[in-house]
Parts: structure tokens; sequence; C-alpha cells
């Protein structure tokens, strides 16, 4: 391989389409990128992301004779990019409270199987962050908990269950986004605490992850005072990357980048500069998943950083060695020789939706209850915000609205939608309904941070005191009511959790 070759490997890209286009083959063959990542914008259907899986392979093969990594954020819960042929199980915090340790292990080996089936062999999950902040706004329940014991041993069985099914496990976010209040999508996060408390906290499960055999670790772009001094995030940092997860933590993998095009990396450093920064501090993979000319780009600027001495050959081989080394387990071959109807059992089985209603119905977690549930032969107000996405990992999929889609299956039931931040108006017409009714149900939307929720509420409770309190997503949103009668907390704004909270509010 000349170097050009070996710099395109470390390229992990994203384009717009669900077919091969002008943009992503002309980074497969003019830039040998060695990897894709698919989005919601690539996924229409399950043949249709076989057949553009395929395609890419083949034109991979053709131009480069070495098989694609073909990664998604397959996170289950809120983070999915596949829906349509594959079962979505509820994600890790609803795990948590409504699975066993077996059966995290089995979500992950049955969503392995459905993506291996597809034609993907790189899944950018489980994420691994211990969620120790109530206010961190991109992970939440996407952790399986606050305690860093649980996250390890949930974390460890969904990796044993990806990579069983011959899938890459990818373990998230190095070394630890749990503690935050910046989305790094957004800005660039601080984390203060000491070296003591990272290996005691944030660090664990990375450290389970690592002995158990995780083929992937993806860093964190979040600035760490106790591992540097100069506001240096891990993702470019040679403290973080080589000298802690390499060489203390034994590290042996595969090191990927957060997407570079966030802005704590592109707004302070550039998305080309800060690239051969991060392959000198230890990145294997670099993510670029959106816009061609930030690809093309940083693939010059590593360029430019070997042409001026900045960055090695040297590591860049040893880059190219652990990928190719990765790579080796793809049986390519195989994958090419299938056609789609040969994968359609591995798609969809009955017990795999039945597993995840089952998790999903003992997910839902009635927290109180003074004399409201079941809700039948009642009449009902229910109030909710839309289950959009919130984050730049959440995607783009609307979930059904929650006030709406409970109004269809109960009688007597008046649905009010609101906006994530209530209107005045929508305000005022919550408080006439609430005269009229006798039971209120409010559903919320990381009500944490949205402030005309609470007063939405507040304006409530003057006109009916029964109301029932649902946390659609951040279970600590009903910490700010402690006095509301009947609380519920459903982990997640998805339909089958919604279909989960209709038989646990009428207890059929």
């Amino acid at each position: 391989m000349n170097l050009a070759q070996k710099i395109g490997q470390q390229l992990v890209v994203g384009f717009d389409g669900y077919e091969v286009n002008n943009h992503i083959e002309n980074l497969i063959v003019n830039y040998h990128a060695g990897s894709v990542i698919l989005f919601e914008r690539n996924c229409k259907s399950p043949e249709q992301i076989f057949n553009l899986i395929q395609s890419l392979q083949r034109l991979a093969m053709k131009h480069q004779g070495i098989p694609l990594f073909i990664m998604v954020d397959q996170e289950n819960g809120i983070v999915n990019r596949i829906f349509d042929g594959l079962t979505v199980f509820p994600g890790n915090m609803a795990q948590t409270v409504g699975a066993t340790i077996e059966q995290t292990h089995d979500i992950a080996y049955f969503t392995g199987l459905g993506l291996k089936a597809l034609g993907v062999n790189f899944n950018l999950a489980p994420d691994i962050d211990v969620n120790n902040n109530p206010k961190n706004p991109v992970i939440g329940n996407r952790s399986f908990s606050d305690d860093p014991t649980i996250v390890a041993q949930r974390g460890v069985a969904a990796i044993t269950g990806y990579q069983k099914a011959n899938v890459i496990a990818t373990a998230k976010h190095f070394p630890g986004h749990g503690d935050t209040e910046v989305d790094s999508h957004l800005a660039l996060p601080i984390v203060e605490h000491d070296l003591t408390r990272l290996e005691n906290i944030e660090l664990r499960p990375f450290k389970e992850a690592i002995d158990a055999g995780v083929k992937a670790i993806m860093s964190a772009h979040i600035y760490f005072k106790a591992l540097e001094n100069d506001g240096t995030p891990a993702t470019l940092s040679k403290n973080i990357l080589t000298h802690l997860l390499r060489e203390k933590l034994a590290f042996n993998g595969v090191v990927m980048t957060d997407c570079m095009e966030m802005k704590a990396i592109d707004d302070i450093y550039g998305t080309a500069k800060a690239t051969p920064i991060a392959i000198n501090a230890g990145a294997d993979l670099i993510c670029l998943s959106h816009t061609m000319n930030k690809q093309t780009e940083a693939f010059d600027e590593i360029i430019r950083a070997i042409e001026n001495g900045s960055l090695s050959k040297d590591t860049i081989d040893e880059s190219t060695k652990r990928i190719l080394a990765l790579k080796k387990e793809i049986d390519i071959e195989s994958f090419l020789n299938l056609k789609y109807r040969d994968v359609l059992n591995q798609l969809y089985q009955q017990k795999y939706e039945n597993l995840a209603d089952k998790v999903s119905l003992q997910s839902i977690q009635i927290v109180k209850n003074e004399g409201l549930l079941p809700i039948n032969t009642r009449s009902i107000l229910v109030i909710a915000p839309n289950g959009r996405a919130l984050t730049g990992a959440d995607g783009i999929r609307e979930t059904p609205n929650f006030a709406e889609y409970l109004a269809t299956k109960c009688n007597n039931t008046t649905a009010v939608k609101i906006s994530l931040q209530p209107t005045e108006e929508q305000i005022k017409t919550c408080r006439e309904l609430a005269k009229t009714h006798e039971i209120v149900i409010i559903g919320t939307q990381n009500m944490i941070f949205e402030k005309t929720q609470q007063t939405l509420i507040k304006e409530i409770q003057k006109i009916n005191k029964n109301i029932i309190l649902i946390s659609l997503r951040n279970p600590h949103d009903l910490k700010i009511f402690p006095e509301i009668p009947t609380t519920i907390s459903a982990h997640e704004y998805t339909l089958r959790s919604m279909k989960s909270l209709v038989e646990k509010l009428t207890l059929k």
C-alpha cells in the first residue's frame, strides 16, 4: 500500500442518499476511504440498505481490494439509524430497569445478527458513559446507569453480545461523557474531576470493556482538566489516547474519534486541521460524517502534516496495521455472494419482538400511585410534547405524539399536543381543559431543561390536583414535582415505550 491508501484506511466518511453517488464514489475511489458510516438519510428499507452496502463493498473491492468497515449508531432506544426490518429494542437505561444482564447480552446479540445480515460489520455501541449528571443533555438514557458497576456489567454483556454476532462493538465515549452539562455536538464540554475520581467512576467501565476484549473505543470531544492542562479535548490528546488508553489501560484495539465535524472540534480547531492532531494523539479512525470538502481537506491535511514533519509515517503505519488486522475478520466474499432473500429470516423474528415487548413493559416504573391508577372509566386530559430529536445523536425520526397516541387507545380522552417549550396559548388551553376532566396526564420531555414545561404543570396544579406525571425521557424530571400524587418513569420516548405505558396506565 502506498501512503495515500494507508491514509484512506483511516477515514470514516458519510454521505447523503440511498444509493452510491458521486460523493461516496469519489471518496472510495480517489481518496481510498476505508470506512463508511450510515445514517437515517441512507436507510430507507432493509432491502435498500442491503443493496447499498453490497454496492459500496463491491466498489471498495474493485478499487482497493480491501473491504470497508460499514458503521451505524444502532444503540437501541432513542438512538438508531435502521428502523424497518430490524427489531428496535429498549435502550440502555430501560434495559437496566427492565432486563436481566443475560437479556442485555441477548439484545446486543440479536441486534448484531440483524446488522450483520444487512452488511453492517461495525456498530457504534454500546454507550458505557456513567450518567452521573442529571443535567447531561446528550447522554441521559443512553447510559445504563449512574452506577459504574452497573454500567460496566451491562456494557460487557452488550459488547460480548455484539461480538458474538461477529459485529465489532464500540465502547464510547472515552474517557467518559456522563458528567457533562454541554452537548459536544454544540460546544466543548469540560470535566473538572481529579484523576482518582475518574479512575473510580468514568474509567471503570472502559477498563472492564478492555478486559472483555472490546475491539473498538470511541473518543470524546471533552476537555478533562485532570488529564490535560491546556484545554485540549480527549480526541486530540496524546496523554489520553496514547498514554492513558494505550499504555496504562493496555488497549490494543482500534481507536475511533467521534465525528470531527461536531462543533466541539470544528469551531475551535477546524475539522481538517484537527485531523492529523487526532492521529498523532493516537486515533486510528477519523470520523468525518457529512461534508465532502471537510472530508477531502482532512485527507490533504494529513498529507501536509507528514510532509512538514508534524506527523510521522510510522504513526500511519501503526494505525494501518491495526485496521487491516481487524478487517481480516470480515468475510467479504460470503457477504457479496448473498441475495437479499438469503438474509430475510435473520432480520425479523417474533422472539425478538417478544423480548423487546417484555423488557419495555418491565422498564415502565410506577414510582408513586396515590389512587389514580388505573385510569379506566374516567375523563382524561393528556398533554405531551412531540417525541422529536433533541440532540445530534438522536437522529431525525419523530415518534408519534404520546398524547395523541393515548387518546386513540383510551375512551373519554382529550389530547393536547404542546411544544417542547409550551406557549402561553398552549398553557391557557390546558388550564381550561383541566377544569373539565377528572384526571390530567402530563408527559414531559426533558422538563429538567425546559422551564416552560414546569410552568405548565404549576398552572395545572392550581386547577386540578389529580395529575399523573410521566417522564417520557429523563427520569430526573419527576424530582421537580415530588408532591404530584402519581408519577411514572418511561425512560425513553419511543413507540414501543408508549405501548407499554398504555398497559401500565390501564393495568391491563
